[in-house]
């Protein structure tokens, strides 16, 4: 390709960029432009025979600021756009809940390209085992019971292990061995789906699953419900709905149809749960009795999705906020991309209001109670 000299306006953000301390080429400038995450004002004519020229704008300079510094250790752009679409690259000690007028072409091409790529999910490696079985039904469900049941396996040794350590274990993690099984035969059920699986199979497979766990407890009310349910979609020819987690083609096309305000919508909402979880451990530590505190605490324990966002935020805060985008864009997809899934998270946030208003004056009630001597002048938990 034949190198372009830069134009005024790509010279005047490399020096603009400069005098903040960042060095950044034409060439990474131009490589910003093209993917579409820099956003840039219109061109206009300088007159008959003249040709054109473009500015740039106020946002110009703040995301390019933000994508220089997040691109500073050659990090792919596609992260780094994730990254900053997550968090200031500038949020360098603690997670804020900031905002970058990122384009939308741009966020939506590293989107795709993180879904594309995303192998290491219980989905990815039972559809790799599926599609590697060939066209046979039986060896098909055979792949994919196999695979998923050694993906889980694999995550409860990880869990006994943190536990042991004494480390945090995740509400999305098998709790047991009998969780794993659980977990895996939903995780091939989703993928074969329920012409290839079957509602019925299904309960068989957990009753046989669970029912090896002798000495764990399993609720057969459970199993009876579901049942019913199978036995009743059978007969009134309905679809049974199964627990399904869209696979890549499917997320793609969910998250084609989520408009942009959206996305940024959830996007902040998820940062701002990150926000707070600081606070709230805070609060949890210094036994707080606070009517903010104690609204949360009623929402998380009578709904279990408000419960795993809410762990989910705590395990995202717990991380460098470099890495953050690696816990919440997950995230941020799987309510994005189930309309269902999208339609409860607006009713679950609404449910913590008005509690997480004033966050940081929580957390500094809980840091003066846990230590009176300290000044209560900071701006939040550290």
């Amino acid at each position: 390709m034949a190198w372009k000299e830069p134009s005024a306006a790509e010279r005047e953000l490399a020096e603009l960029l400069r005098t903040q301390g960042l060095c950044v080429s034409f060439a990474k400038i131009r490589r910003w432009r093209e993917f579409g995450v820099l956003p840039w004002g219109a061109r206009r004519g300088l007159g008959r025979g003249a040709g054109s020229v473009s500015e740039i704008t106020a946002d110009t300079a703040v995301v390019a600021e933000a994508l220089a510094v997040a691109t500073a250790s050659k990090t792919r752009l596609e992260k780094a756009v994730l990254r900053v679409f997550t968090v200031h690259p500038r949020s360098a000690e603690a997670f804020v809940a900031t905002w970058v007028p990122l384009p939308e072409r741009g966020v939506r091409k590293a989107l795709t390209w993180y879904i594309a790529q995303d192998r290491s999910s219980a989905l990815a490696v039972v559809e790799r085992a599926v599609e590697a079985a060939g066209d046979d039904p039986e060896q098909r469900a055979d792949a994919a019971l196999a695979a998923a049941h050694a993906y889980y396996a694999r995550r409860y040794h990880r869990v006994r292990s943190a536990r042991r350590a004494g480390g945090r274990v995740h509400s999305a993690d098998p709790h047991s061995r009998a969780d794993a099984h659980g977990l895996a035969t939903f995780a091939a059920a989703a993928v074969l789906g329920e012409h290839e699986f079957g509602a019925d199979m299904l309960v068989e497979a957990l009753r046989e699953s669970f029912g090896s766990q002798g000495h764990e407890l399993v609720s057969a009310q459970a199993f009876a419900e579901m049942e019913a349910i199978a036995s009743q979609a059978e007969c009134s020819g309905e679809r049974t709905a199964l627990p399904h987690g869209a696979l890549a083609a499917d997320k793609e096309r969910q998250l084609g149809e989520r408009d942009y305000d959206t996305l940024c919508t959830v996007r902040h909402v998820l940062a701002v749960l990150v926000e707070a979880a600081p606070a709230l451990r805070l609060a949890c530590r210094a036994g707080l009795s606070d009517p903010a505190v104690r609204h949360i605490e009623q929402v998380r324990a009578s709904n279990p999705r408000v419960r795993h966002y809410l762990d989910c935020a705590d395990s995202i805060s717990r991380r460098s906020p470099a890495d953050a985008w690696q816990g919440l864009i997950p995230l941020l997809i799987s309510i994005c991309t189930s309309p269902e899934q999208l339609e409860l998270f607006q009713q679950d946030v609404t449910a913590l209001d008005p509690a997480l208003d004033d966050i940081h004056a929580i957390g500094r009630r809980a840091l003066a109670r846990l230590a009176p001597d300290a000044p209560a002048s900071g701006q939040g938990p550290p």
